[in-house]
Formats: structure tokens, sequence, C-alpha cells
């Protein structure tokens, strides 16, 4: 049998591609040039929304019982910490930055992989990055350990010493990405589609959402149930979040590396007021953890007014929830609700409605899920939905594609299913 996608490259981005659509049932092959898993660390932080989707496919406890919970992130300057950023403000079962090293979460992946049958071929840490080094970079010689305790001396207040240092490396800041990510039967992510600072810890989690989004999509495709007109709302979905990435960690890393004296200054005396707003923490917070990331703007997305917060291509949040089963009501999450494989049609109901019977035929049994809010956490179910409820289409990658009174849900549900998902517009495809 010939393997229908051909996924090159075994780091994180592509080893989610291949568990993504492994899962959905598609035949991959994995190659890449090392002979050997990558045994250094690289990047090492991985942000709230990777560790929720990593959780409904089961990869996150094991992450978490690894990994050291980074509540804080600082940067100092003129031996003095300037700015503060706090993680406990994430709304998420996840208020932190893990701290795990890239080996460790691809060894994660590759053993998540080899469960759905696919091989690839082919203590604490402390991570410093620092620029102006000490010495300029040679080719034949890496940073030594007494040159970034010096380095580490000069620039923090607390007292620290380093040890046992597993490796050390000189790079220069690449930052670019493609203008495309679909050329043909060609799909673009990860470091072949952008390259950037290391600043916010963004690349490693901004690849693996590239195939979180990209891979149901494929799949569905591949399967024979939507056209392929699916996999260019890839290229509309990530493009605008690739750019934003590259945009605030260029900008947070000519701000945090500058060697004008007046800028500096500023920065070193204004740093330590402005960061310590709550709306700055708030939204700084928000934006590193990519909690708040969406995709209103996709040609994918349907929004129709119900009173909720919640719109087309949001992320749906991860809240308690009662869900009914067989009759009766059972606590569970929003999240553990979700099918990460299939399109799943959830309508946030006040307790006591009754469903149109329309809107339970719309998808598949398994598909739906009718949930009501939980007392621990009834307002933020009342913000999110409205006073009266709504419907959401909820994409495999968790964020909605559609949002819909309850009372017109069953209408908008079909035009849109028509649209995207239906076997017509699967057979129509070229």
């Amino acid at each position: 049998m010939t393997d229908p996608v051909l996924i090159v490259g075994a780091g994180p981005t592509g080893l989610t591609a291949a568990l993504e659509l492994s899962r959905m049932g598609v035949a991959v092959r994995l190659i890449d040039k090392r002979q050997a898993p990558a045994a250094t660390s690289r990047a090492i932080g991985v942000q709230a929304r990777t560790l929720e989707l990593f959780e409904q496919r089961g990869l996150a406890e094991e992450m978490v019982r690894l990994g050291n919970r980074g509540r804080f992130g600082s940067i100092y300057g003129g031996g003095k910490r300037v700015f503060r950023l706090d993680f406990g403000h994430v709304e998420s079962r996840y208020p932190f930055m893990l701290l795990i090293s890239q080996a460790e979460t691809e060894r994660i992946l590759r053993e998540a992989i080899a469960r759905q049958g696919v091989t690839p071929q082919g203590g604490e840490h402390f991570r410093l990055i620092a620029s102006n080094p000490l010495s300029k970079a040679s080719k034949g010689a890496e940073p030594s350990l007494d040159e970034l305790q010096r380095i580490y001396d000069q620039r923090s207040h607390i007292p620290a010493r380093f040890h046992d240092l597993a490796w050390s490396s000189w790079f220069r800041i690449n930052s670019r990405m493609v203008s495309r990510l679909k050329v043909g039967r060609l799909l673009l992510g990860g470091d072949a589609a952008h390259i950037h600072s290391p600043a916010g810890a963004q690349g490693m989690n901004t690849g693996i959402q590239d195939m979180i989004n990209v891979s149901w999509k494929l799949a569905m495709v591949v399967n024979g149930q939507a056209p392929p007109a699916l996999l260019d709302t890839y290229e509309a979905d990530r493009l605008p979040v690739m750019r934003g990435v590259l945009f605030k960690t260029d900008n947070l890393t000519t701000v945090i590396g500058t060697e004008n004296p007046i800028v500096r200054t500023l920065f070193n005396h204004l740093g330590p007021f402005i960061g310590g707003a709550e709306l700055v923490q708030e939204n700084a917070t928000a934006g590193m953890s990519q909690v708040v990331l969406n995709y209103r703007n996709s040609s994918l997305s349907e929004s129709h007014t119900h009173g909720g917060a919640i719109r087309a291509g949001d992320r749906v949040p991860d809240m308690p929830v009662r869900l009914r089963s067989d009759g009766n009501w059972k606590e569970t999450t929003l999240l553990s609700a979700l099918d990460a494989s299939h399109l799943t049609l959830v309508a946030a109901v006040p307790d006591g409605t009754t469903l149109p019977s329309s809107l339970k035929a719309c998808v598949p049994e398994s598909r739906f899920v009718e949930i009501a809010a939980d007392a621990k956490d009834a307002a933020r179910f009342e913000t999110t939905f409205g006073k009266a409820g709504a419907a959401v289409l909820v994409r495999p990658d968790g964020y909605a594609g559609l949002t819909s009174p309850i009372s017109s849900a069953a209408d908008h549900l079909a035009a849109y299913r028509r649209k995207w998902f239906s076997a017509s517009a699967a057979d129509a495809r070229s």
C-alpha cells in the first residue's frame, strides 16, 4: 500500500502531524535526516494552549509530571528585575509555562505515534539566553561554563551557581516566514514555514498547533468527507498567527537586546511600573500562552448572534460543566466532552430547556453533546453561552466553527455542513 501522506521532519511538528493523521485513519510515512532522536533540550517551554490540546490526546499528564511548572517569568537588566510575568492570570487548567526538554516532548510524541503503528525513519533545568556575550563566537569553541556563570552574575542579582553543563552553543537569531503554506500537494508548517527569536517560547508551540490545525482538515479530505477547498483554510487560519508571532518576538528581542543607552535606561526604569499593571499582566500572559489565539476572520468561521461571548473562530474555553448522559447529568469538563477526532455539536442549555428534535438529528449521536452549567462556574457558563444558551459546532482542534442560537441552529448547521463537510461537497473536489 502506498502511504498517501509523506511527512518530512520528525521533530515536534512532524511527530504531531503523524499522530493526528494516524489517529484519524490516514496512513503516513515519517522521515527525518537524523539517524537518532535529538538528545539536547532546544525548545523547553510548552504553553497552556498546547497542553490543553495534548490533554485531549492523553499526553499532558506525563508531560506535566516530568516538567517544571514555570509560574513566573522575569527579565533582568542592570542587575535588577525589570519585568515579571505571572502566568496565574492565564484562564486555563494550566496557568503556567511548562519547562520540559524538547527531547522529552519528542519522546512522548514518538511513543504516542508508535501506539498508532508509526515509526520515524531515519533533574531541574535552567536556561540562560543572553545577548552581547563576553566573548565573540568561535567556530571551534562553544561558550564555557565559566563564561555562562559570569554572564549570569553580571545581569542577575539572585545568587546561583551553574554546574553540570550538558551542552552550549552560539546562535544567531533569524526571523522569516513563507508567504504561502499550501503549494499544490505540499503543505508547510513548523520551522519549514516560520523561524524567529526564541523570546516568549512560541516556536515549537506554533509548529505543533500548525499541525493540529491542518491535520483534521487533511484527514477529512483524504477520507472523502470534505472538498479540497477545506485545506485552503489552513493558510487563511495560520498565516496571520505566524505573522503575529514574528512581530511580537522581533519586538521583544529588540527591546530586551537593545544597546541604545536611552532605550535601555527607559526600559529598565519604566518596565517595573508598566509590567506591574494588572491589564498588562493579563494581556501579556494570555498572548504568550496562546489561549487568546482565534480564527474569527477565517472563511470557516460562521457566527450567528446568540447572546454569549463565544464567537466562531474562538478557542472553546475549558470549564466545569454538567453533561447529559443516558438521561442523567454527570459532572465533567467541557474539554473532556469534546471529540479531538471529529466535529462535535455542543448544545449549551439553561436548566429545564428542551432541545428541538431537529437539532439532535443534525449529527450522529456520538458527536452530539448537551451540557448545562455547573454550580462551581455558572457565571462563566452564562457569560460564554448566553442566558438562553447556544449551539456551537466545535472543530477537532478545539475552535468553534459555527455558533448559533439554539432555536435556529438546525438550519444554520445544515447549510454549513452542506458547504464544508457534506458528501456532495466532497464529491465536487477536483
